[in-house]
């Protein structure tokens, strides 16, 4: 549909975009959404959101902008008959899909994360014209997806990944037209108070001189909580004073459970476990002199960047996209997965054996500020028909 440019009276023809995403809350690759929304030029683009969930970011959605949900988002007589529909076999859920595709009208949808990846045969089946924008690593990918959604959800107009590490595991599975675009952050929203800064040293419980390690992310395996008991171990052996801050939500799963099990066992005291943090999430980052990412797979590595800002060098295994952050003066990555190496380099780094320049950091960080990585993105979309 052609709009009217209202500066320079050029004829625009609007692209209407349906995003699919899962749970509508603060995950990195949902934010990632949010962030082009936010920055959205409305005279080129008109776009609906469907959330499975109904989740925390969906107060900060822009207010032109629909959002749409499950119709199991209910509850009570409602919830129960709509089951009952299903269970007789008439599919509430898609024919909610079809109806909000037949009432927004579409040119594309938009599928955010291999937890979409369903929705690629209902696009098929309908003949709807569909991008697939997945942020996962491919072992994760593997064993979250069936192989027969990610095949459908391959057969995308144009699949979209975050790294060029993506990229390579999208081509070895055959995806067709493949597009790096990196995540983006929200620079201006990083504004830690200083102020805060010794209130929580003593809410903590941490002395004024500590060296403080912070890392980030669930508590789960793929984030590497199996290494973090053997490297706060380590680290007393050698007798190397450190505090560690863990900032994230926990899970019900039986990995944390055993991981806290395991911090209790070795007797782990130096680590606080923060739980999902919001408002105080940069005042607890700000605290820390580096940055460790123990995960064993990355796609990008988002929180590498708002390290990166706040001008903490990070320490990483070569986890995946962090390589492609990563630059001379900002940290180290450790290429041999041994958790001994990964310790003699936060020393290295504690005791002023790895250069640090906090410029290049800062500068790095800018490199994926959200108005920037939104042109990149609007080119993406442009080259579409």
């Amino acid at each position: 549909m052609p709009t009217i440019n209202s500066t320079t009276n050029q004829r625009i023809f609007m692209k209407k975009i349906l995003f699919f995403t899962p749970y509508g809350g603060r995950t990195g690759s949902e934010m990632l959404l949010w962030n082009i929304f936010k920055n959205l030029n409305f005279d080129k683009f008109e776009v609906a959101v469907y959330s499975d969930k109904i989740g925390s970011l969906k107060d900060e959605l822009p207010a032109n902008i629909p959002y749409y949900t499950s119709p199991f988002n209910t509850s009570g007589l409602s919830l129960f008959f709509r089951k009952l529909l299903t269970k007789s076999g008439y599919s509430v859920y898609e024919k909610n899909i079809i109806k909000i595709h037949q009432q927004f009208k579409p040119d594309y949808w938009y599928l955010n994360t291999n937890h979409s990846a369903h929705f690629s045969k209902l696009a098929q089946k309908l003949s709807v014209k569909f991008i697939s924008h997945i942020s996962e690593m491919p072992y994760l990918l593997y064993e979250s997806v069936l192989a027969t959604d990610i095949q459908a959800m391959l057969k995308a107009e144009m699949t979209i990944c975050v790294s060029e590490t993506g990229r390579q595991s999208f081509e070895i599975m055959g995806a067709d037209t493949v597009k790096v675009l990196y995540p983006s952050i929200d620079l201006k929203s990083i504004i830690p108070s200083e102020s805060n800064k010794s209130v929580l040293k003593t809410k903590l419980n941490i002395s004024p001189d500590a060296y403080i390690w912070a890392m980030s992310g669930s508590l789960i395996y793929r984030k590497g909580i199996d290494y973090v008991p053997k490297i706060i171990r380590l680290m007393k052996q050698k007798n190397k004073s450190c505090y560690f801050i863990w900032m994230g939500g926990g899970t019900t799963n039986a990995a944390e459970y055993y991981f806290r099990k395991e911090l209790a066992y070795y007797q782990c005291d130096n680590i606080i476990l923060t739980g999902a943090l919001e408002t105080e999430y940069y005042d607890y980052f700000d605290l820390a002199d580096a940055f460790l990412l123990p995960s064993h797979e990355e796609t990008f590595g988002m929180v590498n960047v708002e390290a990166a800002y706040l001008g903490k060098p990070i320490i990483t295994f070569n986890s995946g996209g962090v390589t492609e952050i990563i630059r001379e003066g900002m940290g180290k990555v450790v290429e041999s997965w041994n958790v001994e190496d990964l310790v003699e380099a936060m020393i290295d780094l504690m005791e002023g054996r790895i250069s640090v320049n906090k410029e290049i950091l800062r500068q790095r960080a800018l490199d994926f500020d959200a108005p920037k990585m939104y042109l990149d993105w609007e080119t993406l979309m442009d080259s579409l028909p």
